[in-house]
């Protein structure tokens, strides 16, 4: 079943059960109030016959014709009857629609609403009376044949009566009461099925065009998927809702991916280029050393270049092993370090290295990182070997240790050839080299800086560069700082964070 339709039947059967339920609370309601006012007319009526009768303490007397009772004259169905009986259950009067019914009155044994009271000598409250089930029935009938209509009786022209005691009886038919219910019921059920039928055909329609994003999606990726150049990107419609975010993330999703498979693709090219190179021209100079016999320092040279040759495979190779490490997702133990002296201790171990006079160490308020020792000083490592790489000897390079809003920064600043604008986007991506260090022949591979940026991003920071061809590069490394009370403890009162060559 679709989505459609699956919405569409859960929108009805809530949509008829609200219904139904409303009908029966309606149906329940009407059903009440028309009983109620049933009863209420049937007291209403008996009050008025009570009235009619005149009640002494030794005699109860029943005078039609002075005290004239209206009620009941009317034959329609839906009106009173009335009638009175003697203590013994015989008929004195009743109502003129009782006497003379229509001839669409109910039948006497069944179908009537009855209230009976009787009226007792000295007693002026009329008192329930149920001896009868029905007091219609049978009392009409005590002295007539079987058969006869209790409308052909012949009743006195003085209809006058001195007793101990009456006995009251009204009675309303139940049919107009029913009739109406059932025609509620019925209008009811038609207004119900009309607003179901209504609400299938607007809600599928609703449901559809609701969902009509999802179906260009659906029908993009089919496209996507059955053609090889088509563009790998969905058809997403300008709803403004829940489904265009969904459908512009999902597109953000596959143009990741889509810049993943391509780095990938391109990281398979260099990687299987670099490797070539080394391998084709370590083997060019063995075949060559094997051609003929060679002098014994002949042979010393060809061993030196296959040496030369195998260490820069080797450093490849490293380097691979190492992004693969890095990017493995391995967990690593993180520790409180104050930065400052961390880098103070790191750069004296660069106290062999030829450019070891041209590096500068500034620190300035005692900064806290949680991190990974190992990891940052492989980091730090590629920078300071960045800047000795594409700087002339003598020149400064400098190491800053800062904080600001941002974090912990260590900042490496080099005055060598620099990077072209155009280039500084791509110096991390792996095996890229700029045209400025392609051109000044700097040995290298391409993947000290690959390797630096993907290591700070597994210790939870980032590198910025800034560069300008001629003036030298700077390379910044941002790292979150450690918010444990060690580190507000080295902070002095009133210190504010050092803003440097980014933050201006």
């Amino acid at each position: 079943m679709s989505l459609t339709n699956r919405l569409s039947l859960f929108f009805l059967v809530a949509l008829a059960a609200v219904l139904c339920g409303f009908s029966g609370i309606l149906y329940a309601l009407a059903n009440r109030h028309l009983h109620v006012e049933d009863e209420q007319r049937l007291h209403d009526a008996m009050r008025t016959l009570v009235a009619a009768i005149e009640v002494h303490a030794a005699d109860v007397e029943w005078e039609p014709l002075e005290r004239k009772v209206t009620l009941g004259e009317d034959p329609a169905t839906d009106q009173v009857r009335w009638s009175v009986h003697d203590a013994s259950g015989r008929l004195i009067d009743c109502s003129e629609n009782l006497e003379h019914p229509a001839a669409d009155s109910p039948p006497l044994d069944r179908g009537w609403r009855v209230l009976v009271r009787r009226v007792r000598a000295g007693r002026f409250e009329p008192e329930p009376h149920g001896e009868r089930n029905h007091p219609f029935l049978g009392a009409y009938t005590d002295g007539f044949s079987e058969g006869e209509l209790p409308a052909n009786a012949r009743m006195p022209e003085n209809r006058t009566h001195v007793s101990q005691g009456l006995i009251l009886t009204v009675a309303s038919a139940e049919e107009p009461t029913e009739s109406m219910l059932s025609h509620l019921a019925i209008a009811m059920a038609g207004v119900s099925a009309g607003i179901l039928l209504m609400a299938a055909i607007t809600g599928r329609w609703l449901c559809r065009r609701a969902l009509h994003p999802i179906a260009r999606m659906a029908d993009s990726a089919r496209t996507i998927r059955g053609q090889k150049n088509s563009p790998p990107f969905l058809d997403v419609a300008a709803t403004g809702d829940e489904l265009e975010g969904l459908g512009r993330e999902f597109n953000a999703l596959l143009g990741n991916l889509r810049e993943s498979l391509e780095r990938q693709q391109r990281f398979t090219g260099d990687a299987s280029h670099q490797l070539r190179t080394p391998l084709t021209a370590l083997l060019a100079s063995v075949e060559v050393a094997l051609k003929r016999d060679r002098s014994p320092a002949e042979y010393q040279r060809v061993l030196e270049v296959v040496q030369r040759r195998g260490l820069q495979l080797r450093h490849i190779v490293e380097s691979l092993l190492f992004l693969a490490r890095a990017e493995s997702g391995a967990p690593l133990d993180f520790e409180p370090i104050d930065l400052n002296d961390w880098c103070r201790g790191r750069i004296e171990s660069w106290s062999d290295h030829p450019r070891a006079a041209d590096i500068a160490v500034s620190t300035g308020v005692p900064v806290v990182v949680r991190t990974h020792q190992a990891l940052l000083g492989q980091v730090l490592d590629n920078l300071l070997d960045n800047a000795c790489k594409y700087s002339p000897a003598g020149s400064p390079i400098a190491v800053t240790v800062s904080r600001n809003d941002f974090g912990a920064i260590v900042s490496v600043a080099d005055a060598g050839c620099g990077i072209a604008a155009e280039e500084c986007d791509r110096v991390f991506e792996p095996f890229f080299r700029s045209s400025q260090a392609r051109w000044l022949g700097s040995p290298g591979v391409g993947l000290g800086l690959t390797i630096a940026e993907r290591l700070a991003a597994t210790l939870g920071g980032r590198i910025e560069v800034r560069s300008q061809l001629g003036q030298g590069s700077l390379f910044r490394m941002v790292l979150p700082v450690d918010s444990s009370p060690k580190e507000r403890s080295l902070l002095p009162i009133g210190s504010t964070a050092r803003v440097d060559e980014f933050g201006k």
